[in-house]
């Protein structure tokens, strides 16, 4: 149970998972739980996602480096899980050090993350472009990087930053592939920028897998950060429209190779309400007013893209399976105040299928999703003003109504809630 922000269990592993199809405001929540950790570490994604938080007032938007950067003494680790693009990364630490000190110390790049070339990011294009049902990428090349890293013909960090290393892969991939050969020549500036970036980074890389499990044995208090959501996840997300990599809290383990012995907590960020970036089904989405309200109210557009997202009644049936496959300890639900103004509010229990009936389990099967209707629960909104700081229990009746119907259909207990953008706007039991 989490009665506040410097809960978490010193000496222990919290893992923080989005519960949805990601953007559910993990990083605000990384960077509150971060005040009294010693680390906070990064397993999957690449700067396809985007963390936003708002210090001092001051909105910041991260795409690779961790949300607990902006603690003092903290250190953040990118691991093995990660995808980086070197270009964008030395832009994004130059972005931090205009608030607070990072160095070698306090970020750690693992040398086996793998590395975003413009290679990949031309493929990622062509592949969206010329695709007859494109999945609806960011375009930044995280796909095809993750591709080359499964073909075993990736560039991984600790490679790249040795100039001998790093020329072998590109005479090579040069030499195999004609289209890497001309995009090397007509792309030159590009190419020149990706080259320029190693020696920048050089000092940042090290093993970070083996100072986490150091920290680990040490009781060393470490929050783990997941980028998109379970729904994206490559093996039990909306397949295909998924991300790349392993979004699911079992993926922490996988990239940062320790037992999970050492976990202590589980929890999963959800939206008060659902939105979805890009193509895939979404049973609960919102074509009506109550749609655009939530959009406008909640400023539903992508941190790294600028696209709108998709809006939607909360997926109750969704939400239990995250709980499912994820092992939430419990759930932080977040951006509570946007419904704040809405007559009735409703949350999606079932599923209808013209030819299954009722579904109250999540399919495994995307057109089946597609082809479902929500069965839902209404209940009565509220007008109060929204608490900023407390306790949940000081939240308006109504809002506290509609938080026990989300815990009984999602089968876990919220045990912190979202009511604004800062980092103080926060709720606890």
């Amino acid at each position: 149970m989490v009665t506040s922000a410097n809960s978490l269990k010193k000496g222990g592993v919290t893992i923080l998972v989005g519960a949805q199809w990601g953007d559910e405001g993990k990083g605000k929540w990384i960077d509150i739980l971060a005040e009294n950790t010693n680390i906070v570490a990064r397993y999957q994604g690449g700067n396809n996602a985007g963390h936003t938080l708002y210090v001092d007032g001051e909105k910041v938007v991260l795409h690779q480096i961790p949300s607990g950067i902006f603690r003092e003494g903290q250190t953040c680790a990118l691991t093995s899980g990660v995808v980086i693009n070197p270009v964008e990364m030395v832009e994004e630490i130059k972005k931090v050090q205009k608030i607070i000190q990072v160095s070698p110390d306090r970020l750690w790049l693992s040398a086996r993350s793998h590395v975003i070339s413009p290679w990949h990011i031309w493929l990622d294009g062509k592949k969206e472009k010329e695709a007859q049902n494109p999945i609806g990428t960011t375009k930044r090349g995280i796909g095809p990087a993750y591709s080359d890293k499964a073909a075993r013909v990736g560039l991984r960090l600790g490679e790249y930053i040795d100039p001998v290393r790093r020329q072998a892969w590109f005479d090579r991939m040069s030499y195999e592939s004609e289209d890497f050969s001309k995009l090397a020549k007509e792309n030159a500036e590009a190419w020149e920028a990706f080259h320029g970036a190693a020696e920048k980074l050089a000092s940042y890389v090290c093993n970070a897998e083996q100072n986490l499990r150091a920290a680990m044995q040490h009781s060393q208090t470490i929050l783990l950060e997941g980028a998109q959501g379970a729904l994206l996840d490559i093996n039990h997300g909306t397949y295909p429209y998924v991300t790349s990599s392993e979004t699911c809290s079992g993926g922490a383990f996988a990239s940062l190779g320790f037992a999970p012995k050492y976990v202590d907590k589980v929890y999963g960020v959800a939206k008060a309400y659902v939105t979805r970036v890009g193509e895939g089904p979404f049973p609960s989405e919102l074509h009506d007013e109550d749609g655009a309200y939530i959009a406008k109210q909640g400023n539903e557009f992508g941190a790294t893209t600028g696209r709108p997202r998709r809006c939607g009644w909360l997926d109750a049936v969704a939400l239990k399976y995250c709980q499912e496959v994820n092992g939430f300890d419990g759930i932080i639900l977040n951006k509570m105040d946007i419904l704040t103004g809405m007559q009735e509010i409703k949350i999606c229990t079932a599923y209808k299928h013209p030819k299954l009936g009722l579904i109250k389990e999540f399919p495994w099967d995307g057109n089946i999703l597609a082809e479902c209707k929500p069965v839902c629960e209404t209940l009565p909104g509220w007008t109060d003003p929204m608490p900023t700081s407390g306790k949940i229990a000081d939240l308006p009746e109504n809002a506290l109504k509609y938080i026990a119907a989300v815990e009984q259909a999602a089968n876990c207990k919220v045990t912190m809630v979202g009511t604004g953008v800062n980092r103080t706007d926060g709720l606890f039991l």
